[in-house]
């Protein structure tokens, strides 16, 4: 009879504890309710970039947190571009179908010319009915011992670009 007073007693202690925690601690993570934009956009988007350079295929995929990959067919270079790097940078929600972006990637230095970093801002917007997204970017290139988040250079690219989201068992 004790040894099941004092299990009791234990458990009731520690289940008390648990929930006394669970009320006072402010950074509970609670689920996210409804549709929001980063529910929205959050995937892997196959898209075909056009641009006066020709048109090329890529991948570019939005995570949860803000944060986006994108890589290109034609990173190995082209008669009028020089080979660059995956793009890398972060992005956030503007309306609950539109976003911005920046990211970086570097440019490798060619007979022609020198390494350097590019920053490419866009603006995409989404429809999540469809799978689809459109983005205007802008591309500037930077020396690579200077900061490109600190200024802007001119525009050395424009494009466009469509993306279908890439679902799972597609």
């Amino acid at each position: 009879m004790k040894i099941r007073n004092a299990f009791a007693t234990v458990t009731i202690c520690v289940l008390s504890t648990l929930t006394l925690f669970d009320f006072l601690n402010p950074h509970k993570v609670e689920a996210e309710s409804g549709t929001n934009c980063r529910q929205l956009v959050t995937g892997t988007y196959l898209t075909t970039v056009l641009a006066n350079f020709g048109s090329s295929r890529g991948l570019t995929t939005f995570n949860h947190d803000g944060n986006f990959v994108a890589t290109a067919s034609i990173q190995s270079g082209i008669a009028d571009l020089v080979p660059f790097s995956t793009t890398q940078g972060s992005w956030k929600c503007i309306s609950n179908t539109e976003i911005t972006a920046t990211g970086l990637d570097f440019n490798y230095p060619t007979a022609k010319s020198p390494g350097t970093i590019s920053r490419t801002n866009f603006n995409a917007t989404f429809d999540p009915k469809n799978g689809i997204v459109q983005a205007k970017v802008t591309i500037r290139t930077y020396p690579l011992n200077a900061n490109p988040l600190n200024y802007d250079a001119p525009v050395v690219r424009t494009f466009t670009f469509t993306g279908q989201r890439v679902k799972p068992g597609q």
